[in-house]
């Protein structure tokens, strides 16, 4: 399996290495996931993306036709690489880029990827993701959002959950059950300004909201907004959550390196040992290896199967114990304001979330277990 650049990745690489360096203000670097007043911090990462965009750097990966550069996956191998090593924030709309962008490539229509491919990668629609609900959490197979059909559309009533920046977002992938249709769960594009869409935030352990609560109100959804086949959700869900679960968190699963070097760092600033961190940087590595065989497979043209998996519950277990142990190190220098340490114990209580959210690490043991001919623990 070659890791390796070709060349125009690496031409790719070192261009927008010194645009980085150049462009990238001092403020957003190495800013914890997780942290700081809502309103601003998607504020960064949306003026971020756009500034991407505007720069052409945007989905390197991406056909032409679909605003990309029409280069191979190691160029994405390379953006990724280049934004890690500067402490550069996500762009805003890393989830719809990273996970439904290659599911609309892959089942919708020219139309669709006309309408919604290029709005996406400026940053001008952020979109969000509509499959969990109060009662199907992680089990998607227990959604309840109805769709029923009516003239050229569909009216959608129904509740989602977990709902991550759906205050910010003016679109929604989301998936519904059709009435009338034996298995009729769908997936269909949200207009998020539509009438009888109401978005309640939900304050976390680290003050902020991310996450949201959404409630669907006889919504209506046009026919042509339905992303492959009524009926056909599964398919196309399947292939999204398989990006969430490996290239969709790639940026934040390369990015234990880098804050491996900086706790290091600041622990030795501070007379503190840092042999405990031995154990994590075995973490890390492991991480970072099979994020790039993720990546190396898809340039292959092979899906990552149960690669994915494997990579959402090393990056996010991997994380959480990353920053545990540097908060266990710290010891009470981590209530200290003013220095930054509050930072990271603020980003160790926001990473309990991790092994939650694109499907809890229950779940993906049990895709890991399953593949293996293993009983889970279902059964």
């Amino acid at each position: 399996m070659d890791l390796s650049l070709s060349g125009a990745a690496l031409d790719y690489r070192d261009e927008l290495r010194d645009w980085v360096a150049a462009t990238l203000p001092v403020g957003w670097r190495d800013v914890p996931v997780g942290i700081g007043d809502d309103a601003a911090y998607v504020a960064m990462r949306r003026d971020w993306g756009t500034m991407l965009h505007e720069g052409g750097w945007l989905a390197p990966h991406w056909p032409a036709a679909c605003g990309g550069r029409g280069l191979g996956v190691d160029a994405q191998l390379a953006f990724l690489d280049v934004l890690v090593a500067a402490g550069a924030p996500e762009p805003m709309n890393t989830n719809g880029m990273s996970i439904f962008a290659p599911a609309l490539m892959a089942f919708g229509t020219d139309d669709q990827r006309a309408r919604y491919l290029g709005p996406m990668l400026a940053h001008d629609d952020i979109w969000c993701q509509g499959f969990s609900e109060p009662g199907a959490g992680s089990d998607l197979g227990g959604l309840t959002t109805r769709a029923i059909p009516d003239g050229d559309g569909f009216v959608v009533s129904g509740q989602k959950v977990w709902t991550s920046y759906a205050l910010f977002a003016q679109r929604c992938y989301l998936m519904v059950r059709v009435t009338g249709v034996p298995d009729g769960v769908t997936m269909v594009v949200l207009h998020m300004d539509r009438p009888g869409v109401t978005v309640r935030p939900l304050r976390n352990l680290t003050g902020s909201s991310e996450f949201c609560e959404v409630f669907l109100d006889d919504v209506t959804v046009d026919a042509d907004d339905i992303v492959g086949e009524i009926g056909d959700g599964w398919r196309v869900a399947t292939y999204a959550l398989a990006r969430e679960r490996s290239t969709g968190l790639a940026q934040r699963a390369l990015q234990l390196s880098r804050e491996l070097e900086l706790m290091n760092a600041r622990l030795h600033a501070g007379g503190h040992d840092g042999a405990a961190l031995v154990g994590a940087f075995v973490r890390s590595r492991a991480v970072d290896s099979t994020v790039r065989r993720v990546l190396a497979t898809i340039a292959e043209g092979a899906e990552p199967g149960m690669l994915a998996p494997v990579a959402k519950v090393l990056w996010s277990e991997g994380h959480q114990a990353q920053l545990a142990t540097l908060v266990e190190i710290a010891g009470p220098e981590v209530t200290a304001a003013g220095d930054g340490w509050a930072d990271w114990l603020r980003a160790l209580l926001f990473s309990r979330a991790e092994t939650i959210y694109g499907g809890t690490s229950e779940i993906q043991r049990n895709l890991i277990a399953k593949s293996l001919g293993l009983p889970s623990d279902r059964g």
